[in-house]
């Protein structure tokens, strides 16, 4: 699903002998320098590049040297940090990331709310590197499928303003289902704001809709109904089951991946 960038595979890094000295550092005071780096980047609403290496190379120097300075030049809205991956203080971010076996260097990029928003392992620039931000609303849905979680997505008409949404009585009903109530995520988003136009057009949406649009997504990223007007909860479920019988319908995976139609 382009809209998503859920081309996560596996990309990154590479090191100089500074930062390399700065993982020995923490190393030997049993601190995670990535984890410290990627909260405050949080904090401070920032996304952070993770960039993981194994052994100083070439390679890695080349990598390490572009993605520094070109996250200097992004210094307002990201954080860069190098990670040893053979580094026992940063063994829980590796694991996080589940990086141990990718190629390495490899570079993710993460947003302020957790979700990898784009991985590297090949050559790389400041202008593919600046691909990895994403709009609050399509950060928010990531996350939610990178957590395995269904998606229901909740388009209001524009508005000057920006105002409480109140969900529909079918989404409501759904998520107070104790079938979907730990697997589903509701996201609300304001048609008309401009931050979300791509995110919107990329689903197919128009920012100009009189009429509340529903989009139900699933793990990995794939879109299983999109509904205009009222929906309800039959039709949701309706449309779930459907996509899990036939993952592959209209060429697309849907929940539970490719495979044999469910019997």
């Amino acid at each position: 699903m382009r809209m998503l960038h859920l081309a996560i595979t596996a990309a990154i890094l590479a090191v100089s002998a500074t930062a390399i000295t700065a993982q020995e550092q923490a190393a030997t005071a049993n601190v995670s320098q990535g984890q410290a780096v990627i909260d405050r980047a949080a904090a401070a609403h920032k996304y952070v590049f993770l960039f993981f290496w194994k052994e100083k190379s070439p390679q890695t120097d080349k990598a390490w040297n572009v993605l520094q300075p070109a996250v200097a030049n992004m210094a307002d809205s990201a954080e860069v940090v190098s990670i040893q991956a053979t580094d026992p203080a940063e063994k829980r971010v590796v694991d996080k990331y589940s990086v141990s076996r990718a190629p390495m260097p490899l570079v993710l990029a993460v947003a302020p709310c957790g979700v990898i928003t784009k991985a590297f392992t090949g050559a790389f620039d400041e202008s593919k590197l600046r691909t990895a931000f994403v709009s609050p609303c399509t950060a928010e849905c990531m996350k939610a499928l990178q957590d395995r979680k269904l998606v229901l997505l909740c388009v209001e008409p524009p508005s000057p303003q920006v105002k409480q949404i109140s969900l529909q009585k079918g989404v409501e009903d759904f998520t107070a289902d104790k079938q979907y109530a730990q697997s589903s995520k509701v996201v609300a988003v304001n048609a008309g704001d401009p931050a979300e136009a791509a995110f919107l057009k990329d689903l197919r949406v128009d920012p100009q809709t009189a009429d509340r649009v529903t989009v139900l997504m699933a793990p990995p990223a794939a879109i299983v109904g999109t509904f205009t007007g009222e929906v309800t909860k039959d039709q949701l479920v309706a449309k779930l089951k459907a996509a899990q019988s036939n993952p592959c319908a209209g060429g697309k995976c849907g929940p539970g991946g490719c495979g044999p139609k469910k019997k």
